[in-house]
């Protein structure tokens, strides 16, 4: 069936469950609107009956899926209320089988209408928390981000009185409780609001992985965004032992052991690997790339990583930063999994499975990969608990392994990019950064 022919299917089905119930005297009852979508009017309510729910789905699915900019730039849920909003509308009173193909194109013609209306460019001004020490602004990719104090002047010139006090006054007084001191500043297209948001938001997580790749952990790692999922920065754990009681108070805050500099100089230092990043963040942010495979693992694999260092649990924490690495390689099975991760590892780094992880460990390369692999199928199936079980271990090296991985991987993407023969393929792609370092290697033992 084309798929012409599977929307007029479709919207036949939903156009013979629309319906209009009168309500009877005395309150207005859930059982009394028996629609998954619906209006009410004086006395009454219009609607698509709950027996076309899974064709209302469908055909909203078929018109989102089906358009690569609404994908991009708008949500499942906003063209599905659209879709119902437009169907109640314009087909109320009709039969089914009077419905035909033109309704379907005016239907999807009216969608277009809407969320070209709807869309435009858009700047957003995202709280973080990256230091207590200001700092020059500066960017990663297409996300400036800029220390409070020297981002108040420039709000002002965006509003002023009354609307300064509703909007960036508000934003400043939540920021001082969160003791958020960086505002991220992104610009994001062809979206409606909440998508943009959405992607900027994401776009902004990534960035900050950018800045965890040439920043200390030990610094970095709790830095995020003032309304990602965070755990609380400054806590006072209170408890009894008889009559005794203690307090112990803790600051977690993100770069509080760093000095007024030490940001600045980490992201000197680390200039080549924030280069490197920022591509990956506006391909990320856009949409487009010449190797969206490629790029896209690289985005994902980074939230994961993201969301590893903020974990608390080492388990959880495990299972996010293997996930990373997963993601990163596509490796689509277990089986998979250990192989790609063995070819990626003597692709970065020139290790064979048979030599040690690292010059600190004991574990080979081999045997590292196998545990890679076991110990987050362990957690996910529950052989080992998730809150009993100790990883403090792996976390660690994983950690570690991901930084590496994420940091090489952007740096080589962009040599790659420049390759006459490249393919979107992460096996050639592990195979071209292979003999590029076997090749850089031996050139610089080669004493002529």
């Amino acid at each position: 069936m084309s798929a012409s022919a599977r929307r007029l299917k479709l919207l036949r089905h939903v156009v013979d469950n629309l319906d209009r119930v009168e309500f009877k005297p005395g309150p207005i009852g859930e059982s009394d609107i028996p629609f998954i979508k619906g209006k009410i009017g004086p006395g009454f309510s219009v609607g698509i009956r709950k027996q076309a729910g899974e064709s209302l789905v469908n055909l909203a699915d078929e018109i989102f899926s089906g358009n690569s900019r609404y994908q991009r730039g708008t949500t499942f849920p906003s063209v599905y209320d659209q879709l119902s909003d437009l169907i109640i509308e314009s087909c109320l009173g009709r039969a089914s089988g009077e419905i035909e193909d033109v309704d379907v194109t005016l239907i999807e013609k009216e969608i277009n209408v809407w969320f070209n209306t709807k869309i435009g460019p858009r700047q957003l001004f995202v709280a973080c928390l990256l230091s207590p020490t200001p700092g020059p602004p500066f960017s990663v990719g297409p996300v400036q981000f800029t220390y409070i104090d020297d981002f108040i002047p420039r709000s002002k010139t965006f509003s002023s009185g009354e609307t300064f006090d509703l909007t960036f006054g508000h934003m400043f007084d939540e920021m001082r409780r969160d003791s958020a001191s960086w505002i991220a500043t992104v610009d994001v297209a062809e979206c409606m609001e909440e998508r943009a948001w959405e992607l900027g938001e994401l776009a902004v997580d990534i960035a900050i992985v950018g800045i965890q790749l040439v920043v200390p952990i030990g610094h970095s790692g709790r830095m995020a965004r003032a309304s990602a999922r965070i755990s609380p920065r400054v806590r006072s754990a209170i408890s009894r032992a008889g009559t005794t009681v203690s307090v112990r108070g803790t600051n977690a805050s993100p770069g509080r052991a760093m000095g007024p500099g030490a940001l600045q100089h980490y992201l000197v230092q680390g200039a080549q690997v924030l280069q490197a990043v920022g591509p990956r963040i506006k391909v990320f942010l856009e949409g487009c790339g010449l190797l969206p495979v490629l790029e896209q693992a690289w985005a994902d694999a980074a939230y994961w990583f993201h969301e590893g260092l903020a974990e608390p649990l080492d388990t959880i924490a495990v299972s996010k930063l293997e996930t990373a690495i997963e993601v990163l390689l596509r490796a689509q099975s277990s089986s998979g999994s250990k192989s790609r991760l063995l070819k990626a590892i003597h692709a970065f780094y020139g290790l064979t499975r048979e030599q040690f992880i690292n010059a600190d460990s004991q574990i080979s390369v081999e045997k590292f990969a196998t545990g890679f692999v076991t110990d987050r199928s362990r957690i996910l199936h529950g052989t080992w608990s998730t809150l009993s079980q100790s990883l403090r271990d792996s976390r660690p090296a994983l950690t570690a392994l991901v930084h590496g991985l994420l940091a090489s991987y952007a740096f080589e993407l962009e040599t790659y990019l420049s390759d006459v023969g490249r393919s979107d393929n992460i096996e050639q792609f592990l195979s071209y950064v292979e003999a590029r370092r076997r090749s850089a290697r031996l050139g610089a033992t080669d004493p002529g």
